[in-house]
């Protein structure tokens, strides 16, 4: 009985040195005269008391996530319309004046909204159309309907043209910069190559008003 014994405590000698990582706790439940019961992790439960002690063996805390570097977002190859200032930004003078930005046109939608473009020949879009279902009542089983539209566009006048034209690359850069960052690229592109548009027309910084038509 007592070889038995003492291979029993050489096993577990063994199981618990095969979990040096594990990490163990002592709960004791403990029962006072009144029956009632309760719980303590680590402490022995008072005098007089009936106790209950059980070791339990608690899993190795987990290492802290860590995520892994991303890299900062490109700059931009230009720079920002936003912080340009007059004097840093004159052109050079050249024996040619530059060129008048491309015609721009204010195309509305049929829910209002607008937005730029340069031509008039904006792509048809899918205008909803209220449908019904069972009963002549909306939502009871009713499909989808749509009629395809065109946006109307205005052409801008020429001498609105160059004001236009910085507030478009204003408002690209705004929806750049305050994107979500998995939208930014491509409108970083966006603005990229509207701000270069504009700078390198006789709207651009440093070149003055565009001039005057005839």
């Amino acid at each position: 009985m007592r070889r038995v014994l003492l291979l029993a405590g050489f096993a577990c000698a063994v199981s618990v040195a095969g979990r040096v990582d594990a990490e163990t706790t002592v709960i004791y439940r403990c029962t006072d005269a009144a029956g009632a019961v309760t719980f303590q992790n680590g402490t022995p439960c008072p005098a007089g008391q009936t106790q209950q002690r059980r070791v339990v063996e608690m899993a190795t805390s987990m290492p802290t996530y860590v995520a892994p570097p991303t890299a900062p977002p490109a700059p931009p190859r230009v720079p920002l319309i936003s912080t340009l200032q007059a004097p840093a930004t004159e052109r050079a003078s050249t024996d040619e004046p530059p060129p008048p930005p491309p015609a721009l046109y204010t195309c509305r939608v049929h829910d209002n909204t607008t937005y730029w473009r340069e031509d008039d020949t904006p792509p048809l879009r899918c205008r909803p159309l209220p449908t019904v279902g069972i009963g002549g009542l909306p939502g009871m089983g009713a499909g989808q309907a749509c009629e395809q539209v065109a946006d109307v566009c205005t052409a801008v006048p020429e001498a609105a043209l160059c004001s236009s034209w910085e507030t478009r690359v204003r408002e690209a850069e705004f929806r750049w910069r305050f994107a979500q960052a998995r939208e930014q690229p491509p409108l970083r592109l966006e603005y990229e190559q509207l701000f270069s548009t504009w700078r390198d027309s006789s709207c651009g910084p440093g070149a003055g008003v565009a001039p005057a038509a005839g």
